[in-house]
């Protein structure tokens, strides 16, 4: 976890929040750290329950010890990020050796989506914490320990109030490992389906949400079910994404997680030749919530999250079989292919391109400035995996040699991270309504109550964005709302609605105070005439 920290702290420059949907998840949290409402999760005054609340109050519990700015709201899913390196150690162990259990501790923190998403507000990151907690606890129970089933239990209940039915998933996918520990319970000692303390651990959890559930609906009505099972039916069937393609996984997955994405691939073939009952639950789950995703009519990258902690361990199985018999006097390779001899020849031809594309970067080769800054990385990172195949053909020469073959494998991504980390635009989404932020007084006094506007969905995203860094922001302005002229003296007025209702600003005598990113901060100087007719 220490030598991970720095990948979700270091910056190279400022930081800002995007607008979907850490800037919704962070105005949120602000609201509630205001008024101290902690069962009314609101955003711009408006009542929001179409998804749990737990996100929002750990990012208000952030805001009470650390003030409300960028990192206090991410603190939530730096710490998750971060404790799932260990969960995921522990639960290795309990079914691989030591060194592919603690390769996977490695492989984790090194998988570029695992850290992108670790380090914005969210909420997959700290749900796949609670899943991982969960998982951990029933193999506890399951080894012996009753307190692990309602630890069990209390993660259940918190992944409900974190992200309500998306925990159930990765619950229908233990069912392969929990099927086969009831074969194997059955015939050595009593079995867990037949524990108190399993069914009253999920009664437990199940129980904390419904008491959530009680006392919103208490306060709010029906509205709070309605709203959290309606977003729920929407997501499961029909599709809220430019990206629902059946293919869409298949290339997202390896190229986000490159290269241990595929290795974990490998590992999966190789748990599949060994033992597959042992190993039940490292191969079996990921490929059945795969499946789960797969079904799902909503597909986007940061569902695939709660993959890669099993993926990196798959990807620990794959290296830990590499690193087999590399030392073994009078061993004779040369019959068969070892498997570090085929990684390191096809990484190598990987680090070929690297180089030569590196080279290309330094030297300014014109269609390749997008890499711009990356090209010292992309050449170190070709020679490392350059030298791969070298190492395994002196082998019998080096010292350790296959220890220094993995410290290169791994430094490769730490580069490659890091490269990639130190971009100013990485965690930077919004430059400009951050610095505008840190210099509101020089336009506005910060008491002042600023409207924003929306047009439907083409700009809500940085309208969120916009409510989080107007230091008061007042009430969402939709389009019948700007035509009727029923918004305060201050508005922040969004491109679609400027180009829609161009004659807006001279019927209400709104005069432009300041433009960020095409957004027009307006003041209304007079009452002005009634609106036309549109």
């Amino acid at each position: 976890m220490g030598l991970a920290t720095p990948l979700f702290l270091w910056s190279h420059g400022i930081q800002s929040l995007n607008g979907c949907d850490e800037s919704f998840y962070a105005q949120m949290a602000r609201e509630m750290f205001i008024s101290g409402d902690w069962l009314s999760p609101r955003f711009l005054g408006e009542l929001f329950f179409e998804k749990p609340p737990l996100l929002v109050w750990l990012i208000t519990l952030s805001y009470h010890l650390a003030g409300v700015d960028v990192w206090a709201a991410r603190l939530p899913g730096i710490l998750s990020a971060l404790l799932c390196i260990p969960l995921v150690g522990w639960i290795g162990r309990q079914f691989l050796n030591f060194r592919a259990a603690a390769l996977g501790m490695a492989v984790l923190p090194l998988s570029y989506l695992w850290v992108q998403q670790g380090r914005l507000v969210g909420q997959d990151i700290p749900l796949t914490a609670l899943e991982l907690l969960g998982v951990a606890a029933l193999i506890a129970g399951i080894q012996g320990q009753p307190l692990g089933f309602w630890i069990m239990g209390l993660a259940l209940g918190l992944g409900l109030l974190m992200k309500s039915a998306m925990i159930l998933l990765v619950g229908v996918a233990l069912l392969p490992f929990l099927i086969v520990q009831t074969r194997i319970n059955i015939l050595l000692k009593p079995s867990w389906l037949r524990s108190s303390h399993f069914w009253g651990g999920l009664l437990a959890g199940i129980g904390l949400f419904a008491l959530w559930l009680g006392v919103s609906i208490g306060l709010h009505g029906s509205m709070v079910w309605r709203s959290l099972i309606g977003k729920v039916v929407d997501l499961g069937s029909e599709g809220f994404h430019a990206t629902n393609t059946w293919s869409y996984y298949l290339w997202h997955i390896p190229a986000h997680g490159f290269p241990w994405t595929v290795l974990a691939l490998v590992g999966f073939f190789l748990l599949l030749r060994g033992q597959p009952s042992r190993n039940v639950l490292i191969w079996s789950l990921p490929l059945t919530f795969f499946l789960e995703l797969q079904f799902f009519a909503t597909r986007t990258h940061y569902y695939t999250v709660q993959l890669y902690p099993w993926l990196a361990l798959l990807a620990g199985v794959t290296v830990d079989q590499a690193m087999h018999r590399w030392s073994e006097r009078g061993m004779d390779l040369r019959s068969q292919v070892h498997l570090a001899q085929w990684l390191s020849w096809g990484l190598a031809m990987l680090g070929f391109l690297l180089l030569g594309v590196g080279l290309a970067v330094i030297a300014q080769v014109a269609p390749l400035q997008i890499l711009a800054g990356h090209g010292l990385a992309l050449v170190i990172v070709g020679i490392l995996y350059l030298l791969l195949p070298l190492i395994w053909i002196w082998r019998r020469v080096v010292h350790h040699a296959a220890w220094i073959w993995l410290v290169f494998l791994l430094l490769a991504s730490t580069i490659t991270l890091g490269s990639i980390i130190h971009r100013p635009d990485f965690g930077n989404a919004n430059p400009a309504l951050a610095q505008l932020q840190q210099r509101w007084s020089d336009h506005l006094d910060r008491d002042t109550p600023v409207d924003v506007g929306r047009s439907g969905v083409a700009d809500v995203c940085q309208a969120q964005a916009h409510a989080f860094y107007t230091p008061t922001p007042g009430t969402w302005i939709e389009d019948q709302d700007l035509i009727a002229g029923d918004f305060r003296s201050h508005l922040w007025l969004s491109p679609v609605q400027l180009e829609e209702f161009p004659w807006v600003q001279e019927r209400f005598n709104l005069e432009t105070v300041l433009e960020v990113n095409d957004w027009q901060l307006c003041q209304r100087t007079s009452a002005g005439n009634l609106p036309r007719t549109q």
